[in-house]
């Protein structure tokens, strides 16, 4: 009995010998597009610069193995070989990892032509966000703080996807490696809790795991920030980060809120010195199908538009419009122009309009045009006021009072 338990010993002891020469020394780097990675060659030998071969490997591709470095230098014909390079401790640094890059990185020893010790491997897994629908080239995130341009009112879905080459499907590293994938937000929580996102997580090819978010944008999202979080055993590994800037429109936002029957003043708060021969005023409603309307182009005021008497331009480029009524609600846009060239980013104002009307109505005032709006009606008499916020910004009212705080009151004259 003891001569077996001898001998299994002894085959155990063999078995371990053999995988370690298979093996060597190996590592796990997991990184984010668009940071710098350095793997380590934990095997180099003293002096080790010249004495160093990098090769890189991916099952994934048919290429077979590529030698990155040769004793101590880069090969030029490789596509990465503007990236790389091999530091005093013979580490292999890559810049700008792209989702490319994932796979396994092997160091070896030569001395006089003979391959020294055991390999040092090293995984590098690539965490990388993409984007759909896209609008620009920078759709695609290539960093780990990618931005894309698109804008609120869309569907969007962010994918992310952790690329690696370690012959394990995904289903397998998450029971039994604990890989974990979360979109969470800016505060670091799991956007699985709230019911505006739609959260899938999946495998592309059982081996590349993913996790999607899909969403509709708000204006709001502009310059909102999104994390997707890759976790090993419970230890934060990378992230990628995904920041949402609107197209054209984000430039210089802001609010107005007015009654109708005021005067207005909507800023151009991107206007260039001496601005006014170089300033046009575009209006638009998404309500409307007409599409957007020029007010003013070049400083003058464009006289086929309904409300041009009404309309005048400040020495600070700021657009008034006197009498406002409900229908001038919607998406005021301000830009700047030298020599027939925009300049700079749009100034964008979203006119808010508060309204009264009465019914029943009893003469052609009936229906408000000021703020202190007057109707002819009698004693004994039933009479409703509807108080109407017209506003184009692409959300609910119901969004509107949960989330900004909106609120219509009726209240007397204290």
């Amino acid at each position: 009995m003891a001569d077996k338990c001898d001998l299994c010993l002894l085959g155990l002891i063999i078995l371990s010998s053999l995988l370690t020469g298979i093996s060597g020394v190996e590592d796990h780097v997991f990184i984010s597009s668009g940071e710098n990675a350095r793997l380590s060659c934990n095997n180099a030998l003293p002096d080790c610069k010249f004495k160093t071969t990098w090769i890189y490997s991916n099952s994934f591709r048919h290429s077979g193995a590529v030698e990155l470095i040769d004793r101590g230098i880069k090969k030029k014909d490789t596509e990465r070989h503007e990236r790389l390079s091999l530091e005093s401790d013979c580490s292999l640094n890559i810049k700008n990892v792209t989702e490319e890059d994932y796979g396994l990185y092997t160091c070896q020893q030569y001395v006089n032509g003979q391959k020294q010790g055991t390999d040092a491997r090293v995984f590098l897994h690539v965490l990388h966000v993409s984007v759909s629908p896209s609008s620009s080239s920078s759709s695609s995130s290539s960093s780990s703080s990618s931005q894309t341009e698109i804008s609120p009112g869309r569907s969007v879905t962010l994918s992310c996807q952790l690329y690696s080459d370690t012959g394990f499907s995904c289903d397998y590293r998450v029971r039994s490696e604990g890989v974990e994938l979360l979109w969470v937000n800016q505060a670091g929580v799991d956007l699985k809790t709230d019911s505006r996102y739609q959260i899938l997580s999946s495998s592309s090819d059982q081996y590349h795991c993913i996790i999607t978010l899909t969403t509709t944008l708000l204006n709001e999202d502009n310059n909102r920030e999104w994390r997707c979080r890759l976790t090993h055993r419970n230890q934060l590994k990378t992230s990628v980060r995904y920041t949402v800037k609107y197209s054209g429109i984000s430039g210089v936002e802001d609010h107005v809120f007015i009654s109708s029957g005021e005067n207005v003043r909507l800023s151009c708060n991107n206007a260039l010195p001496d601005c006014k021969s170089k300033t046009t005023w575009i209006y638009s409603n998404s309500f409307r199908h007409s599409g957007t309307v020029e007010l003013i182009n070049g400083g003058i005021k464009k006289k086929d538009t309904e409300r041009h008497e009404r309309l005048s331009l400040e020495s600070d480029c700021s657009l008034n419009i006197k009498n406002v009524t409900e229908e001038d609600y919607g998406s005021y846009i301000c830009q700047q122009y030298v020599n027939g060239q925009k300049q700079g980013p749009d100034a964008r104002v979203s006119l808010h309009v508060l309204h009264v009307s009465v019914s029943p109505s009893s003469s052609s005032s009936s229906s408000s045009s000021s703020s202190s709006s007057q109707t002819e009606i009698s004693p004994g008499r039933s009479v409703t006021l509807s108080c109407q916020l017209y506003s184009d910004t692409g959300f609910s009212c119901d969004y509107w009072v949960r989330s900004e705080g909106v609120e219509l009151l009726w209240v007397n004259q204290a």
